[in-house]
């Protein structure tokens, strides 16, 4: 399929599956986390485990208000992670592949520059957003390690 086709379908599922604005995320920071250094966040397929919603398999890019998220996220190892945001516990499938050196870039993007038609957020802490790209205002560098003040690994 061509990229536009899959942008067109993209942003069909996206209104289809999510079908209110992100309310308040419109005047914060928002994070995304990666082992990869990025000049440009961009859409991306994201995969979700089955059972799991499929708000959280889109094609977008996802952002979360949630720091700490964000940051394991980018830190998470190959493999399924079993999270509890609630409890702040995760369970690596892969435990012996995280490194707690690893580099982790966060990604922060200000709200307010989004079009607020183009947030869609898919739970307290979640956010689509449904652009081809975009450009974050600043990066931090992280280890993983630092998870361990968030969350506790099981």
């Amino acid at each position: 399929m061509g990229e536009g086709i899959i942008s067109s379908l993209a942003r069909k599922e996206i209104k289809r599956l999510v079908s209110y604005p992100a309310g308040d995320v419109n005047t914060m920071n928002l994070y995304h986390g990666s082992t990869k250094k990025l000049s440009k966040l961009k859409r991306r397929q994201a995969w979700a485990p089955p059972g799991r919603p499929l708000e959280e398999g889109l094609c977008a890019i996802y952002l979360t208000s949630d720091f700490a998220r964000a940051l394991l996220h980018g830190a998470e190892p190959e493999g399924i992670a079993d999270i509890d945001f609630r409890k702040r516990t995760v369970h690596f499938e892969n435990p012996d592949k995280f490194d707690p050196e690893q580099i982790v870039y966060i990604y922060i993007v200000d709200s307010s520059k989004i079009s607020f038609d183009k947030q869609k957020q898919i739970n307290n802490k979640q956010v689509v957003v449904d652009l081809d790209e975009i450009v974050p205002d600043r990066v931090e560098t992280h280890k993983a390690s630092e998870i361990y003040q968030y969350y506790k690994v099981i």
